[in-house]
């Protein structure tokens, strides 16, 4: 007798973007992806110490993304390396400015996969 299963049908891995950016780093399956902005406030106060002006600058994205990977020892990139993003990705620009490799990492598990982290961080104004 055949055994079946119900339940709601779901959709795995990440979209197209997100997987080319972290293939374009090392080959596998993208696990998670996040994308955070920030930057740089001053605030401008007058005489009376009251804030009268905000100025946004030094924008910057922060990248993050794990994929699981087959490759027995992958090459893992420096701390520096220049990253270089195809597209825009949830309405991030990531493909102005310049990109540089924050941290990355390996971790091993018992089944001969190895998920392989990384840090990103874009600047979209640099040239």
């Amino acid at each position: 007798m055949a055994v079946s299963i119900e339940g709601v049908q779901v959709k795995w891995g990440i979209v197209a973007e997100g997987k080319t950016v972290a293939d374009s780093i090392v080959a596998g399956i993208v696990q998670d992806f996040e994308i955070s902005a920030d930057g740089n406030v001053a605030e401008i106060a007058d005489e009376d110490g009251d804030m009268v002006a905000r100025v946004d600058h030094g924008e910057k994205n922060t990248v993050t993304f794990s994929s699981i990977v087959t490759a027995a020892s992958p090459d893992l990139p420096q701390k520096g390396d220049e990253v270089t993003f195809g597209a825009a990705i949830d309405g991030v620009a990531l493909n102005v400015g310049k990109a540089y490799v924050e941290s990355a990492s390996i971790s091993h598990s018992s089944t001969s996969t190895a998920t392989v982290s990384f840090t990103v961080t874009h600047y979209p104004s640099f040239s």
